[in-house]
């Protein structure tokens, strides 16, 4: 776990600024909600601490440890858990695998997978069924064990009840909720919608046109 510091971010791309000076800033293990309009630069702001694009200016510190601003440090070695809207399970593959996707081999990967299976309050039976056979909440649920199945010390968070019905979405923030209070984990939730923010979240960020116009917290 550690603390997340994103510090004075700009972005554009094409010349149309998406950040505007941006800083927030989430204590080691809460979980921050970023809600916005669609195109105020939710997922970008994402990106950009994941190390998937490069920040303009500004400054990103994960645990006290600059990753992006003076120098860029790859997104391969930020330990950072990313976690997009559609999952992005692999479809070839069974949800053991796609959970110990990051994993090396042998009898280790094996009992983290398992402990990561019970952690998203998923059953064994679940193991050997490819992601087409198991319901969109279930799909969640596995990208968020294989996302937290490397031990990272940020996890991030894109509109993951998106593409599910209001039932499998009410029930789905609920086990994700339970695996980040277990966690106590450094995690930001990007959402539209404030109901999944109040859920999850421990604070709340408003982005409009770039730049964070308030934090409270939850129940606040």
């Amino acid at each position: 776990m550690a603390e997340l510091v994103v510090d004075s971010v700009s972005k554009s791309f094409g010349g149309r600024p998406v950040l505007d000076g941006l800083s927030l800033q989430v204590p080691d293990g809460r979980t921050l909600a970023v809600v916005g309009a669609s195109g105020c630069g939710k997922t970008t702001l994402l990106r950009l601490i994941a190390g998937f694009e490069s920040i303009d200016e500004g400054r990103i510190d994960v645990g006290g440890v600059t990753v992006s601003g003076p120098v860029m440090v790859p997104a391969h070695r930020r330990a950072i858990g990313y976690l997009p809207q559609d999952g992005a399970l692999f479809p070839h593959l069974d949800v053991a695998d796609n959970i110990g996707f990051g994993l090396g081999r042998g009898p280790a990967r094996e009992a983290r997978i398992a402990e990561m299976l019970t952690l998203v309050s998923l059953g064994r039976d679940l193991l050997h069924r490819r992601p087409d056979e198991l319901s969109g909440g279930q799909q969640q649920r596995v990208a968020l064990a294989r996302a937290l199945a490397v031990q990272p010390r940020v996890l991030l968070l894109d509109e993951p009840f998106n593409a599910l019905d209001a039932t499998l979405r009410e029930a789905t923030r609920r086990a994700v909720r339970a695996t980040l209070d277990r966690l106590r984990m450094t995690t930001i939730l990007v959402t539209h919608d404030r109901a999944d923010a109040s859920d999850v979240a421990d604070d709340i960020a408003i982005i409009e046109r770039g730049r964070v116009t308030s934090v409270t917290p939850v129940g606040g």
